[in-house]
C-alpha cells in the first residue's frame, strides 16, 4: 500500500518522527476511527508513547496523509 504525504503532513512529521509502518499500523488497525463531513477519514492509534491521529483520504494505490497529530505533545 502506497503512502504519499502532503506538505502539510511531511511538515507535522518532522516533529512526530512517525514511521510509515506506524502510519499504516495506525490507519489499517485503529484504535478509533470515523469520517469527517468533508469526506476525509480520521484514524486514531496509541502507539508506545505517542498517540496518533492521522488525517486521510484512501486513493486507488494507496493512502494520501492530510495531517498527522501526536495527541500527547
Amino acid at each position: 500500500m502506497r503512502v504519499i504525504l502532503t506538505r502539510h503532513a511531511k511538515n507535522r512529521n518532522r516533529e512526530i518522527l512517525a514511521t510509515t509502518f506506524e502510519i499504516i499500523d495506525s490507519i489499517e488497525n485503529p484504535d478509533s476511527h470515523y469520517v469527517q463531513e468533508d469526506g476525509r477519514e480520521v484514524a486514531i492509534k496509541a502507539l508506545g508513547n505517542k498517540l496518533l491521529k492521522i488525517v486521510y483520504k484512501q486513493e486507488l494505490l494507496g493512502y494520501r496523509i492530510i495531517t498527522i497529530i501526536d495527541r500527547n505533545q
